[in-house]
Protein backbone atom coordinates (compact mmCIF):
# COMPACT_ATOMS: atom_id res chain seq x y z
CA UNK A 1 0.00 0.00 0.00
CA UNK A 2 1.34 3.43 -0.92
CA UNK A 3 1.81 6.00 1.75
CA UNK A 4 -0.78 8.78 1.78
CA UNK A 5 1.77 11.60 2.05
CA UNK A 6 5.24 10.35 1.16
CA UNK A 7 6.97 13.36 2.76
CA UNK A 8 5.38 12.78 6.19
CA UNK A 9 6.65 10.27 8.67
CA UNK A 10 4.96 7.01 9.49
CA UNK A 11 4.11 8.30 12.97
CA UNK A 12 2.13 11.24 11.58
CA UNK A 13 0.35 9.01 9.08
CA UNK A 14 -0.61 6.64 11.89
CA UNK A 15 -1.91 9.58 13.95
CA UNK A 16 -3.94 10.81 10.98
CA UNK A 17 -5.40 7.33 10.54
CA UNK A 18 -6.41 7.08 14.22
CA UNK A 19 -7.93 10.59 14.19
CA UNK A 20 -9.91 9.88 11.02
CA UNK A 21 -11.31 6.63 12.45
CA UNK A 22 -12.21 8.46 15.65
CA UNK A 23 -14.01 11.18 13.68
CA UNK A 24 -15.94 8.54 11.74
CA UNK A 25 -17.02 6.80 14.95
CA UNK A 26 -18.10 10.12 16.51
CA UNK A 27 -20.07 10.97 13.36
CA UNK A 28 -21.89 7.62 13.48
CA UNK A 29 -22.70 7.99 17.20
CA UNK A 30 -23.97 11.55 16.73
CA UNK A 31 -26.18 10.64 13.75
CA UNK A 32 -27.67 7.52 15.39
CA UNK A 33 -30.70 9.29 17.00
CA UNK A 34 -31.62 10.84 13.65
CA UNK A 35 -31.38 7.47 11.91
CA UNK A 36 -33.54 5.76 14.57
CA UNK A 37 -36.14 8.53 14.23
CA UNK A 38 -36.13 8.14 10.46
CA UNK A 39 -36.52 4.35 10.68
CA UNK A 40 -39.31 4.73 13.27
CA UNK A 41 -41.21 7.15 11.05
CA UNK A 42 -40.85 4.75 8.12
CA UNK A 43 -42.22 1.86 10.17
CA UNK A 44 -45.15 4.00 11.36
CA UNK A 45 -45.88 5.01 7.77
CA UNK A 46 -45.89 1.37 6.62
CA UNK A 47 -48.16 0.34 9.52
CA UNK A 48 -50.49 3.22 8.65
CA UNK A 49 -51.01 1.79 5.17
CA UNK A 50 -52.93 -1.18 6.58
CA UNK A 51 -56.44 -0.71 7.97
CA UNK A 52 -56.84 -1.11 11.72
CA UNK A 53 -59.44 -3.61 13.00
CA UNK A 54 -61.51 -0.86 14.66
CA UNK A 55 -61.78 1.09 11.41
CA UNK A 56 -62.75 -2.01 9.42
CA UNK A 57 -65.55 -2.77 11.90
CA UNK A 58 -67.04 0.71 11.46
CA UNK A 59 -66.91 0.59 7.65
CA UNK A 60 -68.14 -2.98 7.08
CA UNK A 61 -70.19 -4.15 10.09
CA UNK A 62 -71.88 -6.89 8.05
CA UNK A 63 -68.53 -8.70 7.56
CA UNK A 64 -68.09 -9.45 11.25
Amino acid sequence: MKRLFPSTSFRWQRLLLVVSWGALIVLIVVSTPFLFDLIGRGIDWIIGLFPHPDEVWREYPWCF
